[in-house]
């Protein structure tokens, strides 16, 4: 009988491990306890906000209250213009306390709020609105966002998501890099439901103040020409907005369940 050389079934020197594939499980595994974590401390932050006295989110605000103060003046007659228009929704708004319009020249086309009840208007939103309904909304759109205290639930997400990544990985480690956009896709799917909430809401304000909804949409369609707002469709994942025609979309459904109607809107002058 000849013989026939082979190689043993077993070799112990012979790893059958696929250490490439359990590294990937290992750190997906990982990656979704972070978001879970970091879902239920923002469902706590959610609440803590939610819970939050009048006399403690004056404290807040007061703490904040000052920084815009020191900026320097900037096209003092658009800001007036802007300030009166925020006075007048205020009441539509049902804020119980004072809020402080900002104008800064910005190429950005947007406004946002910050605490103290601080809104911040950049002026190149003014080159996109085309009506002052169409302006009420964006400021509407603000407030929506005072009045849920979604700028207070940004900043306590964001303390957690630092907090979180430089516990987890360090705050040097490269790992961190693998958690945040994780993490970050969690923030934006959060936001993007506020942002859709506040849309609701700035409805109501508009339809409060000029008694229809016309214009609600206007910013939203001037904004689907410029080409720095075009998505790519990977970064909506990430973004804390959603898409334009989305939101566009939903403003017209809520137009029609509420039975609002769509009346004539006033031109915005476009002085100096």
């Amino acid at each position: 009988m000849k013989y026939q050389p082979s190689l043993p079934e077993h070799n112990d020197n012979v790893s059958h491990e696929q250490p490439v594939r359990e590294f990937f499980l290992i750190l997906g595994g990982l990656a979704a306890l972070a978001a879970i974590a970091f879902w239920l401390l923002g469902l706590m932050v959610d609440i803590g906000v939610d819970n939050l006295s009048p006399e403690t989110e004056a404290r807040i605000n007061n703490a904040f209250a000052t920084k815009w103060e020191k900026e320097k003046p900037f096209a003092p007659e658009k800001r007036a213009m802007l300030q009166k228009m925020a006075d007048e929704l205020k009441q539509c708004a049902g804020l119980p306390y004072p809020v402080t319009v900002y104008f800064t020249e910005s190429e950005m086309p947007n406004a946002a709020v910050f605490p103290g009840g601080n809104i911040v208007v950049f002026s190149g939103l003014l080159g996109k609105v085309q009506s002052k309904n169409g302006l009420a909304f964006v400021l509407a759109h603000e407030f929506s966002h005072l009045k849920n205290r979604d700028h207070l639930r940004a900043m306590g997400r964001s303390v957690l998501l630092a907090t979180m990544s430089a516990m987890l990985t360090g705050s040097q480690s490269d790992m961190t890099q693998v958690f945040i956009p994780l993490n970050k896709m969690t923030m934006a799917k959060h936001s993007q439901g506020r942002e859709m909430q506040a849309d609701n809401k700035a409805l109501h304000i508009l339809n409060c103040y000029y008694g229809h909804a016309g214009g609600a949409t206007e910013f939203f369609e001037a904004m689907q020409n410029d080409p720095r707002s075009r998505d790519d469709g990977y970064s909506h994942y990430f973004a804390t907005h959603p898409q334009l025609q989305e939101r566009i979309d939903n403003i017209g459904r809520l137009i029609r369940q509420n039975g609002f109607k769509l009346g004539p809107v006033t031109p915005l002058e476009k002085q100096g």
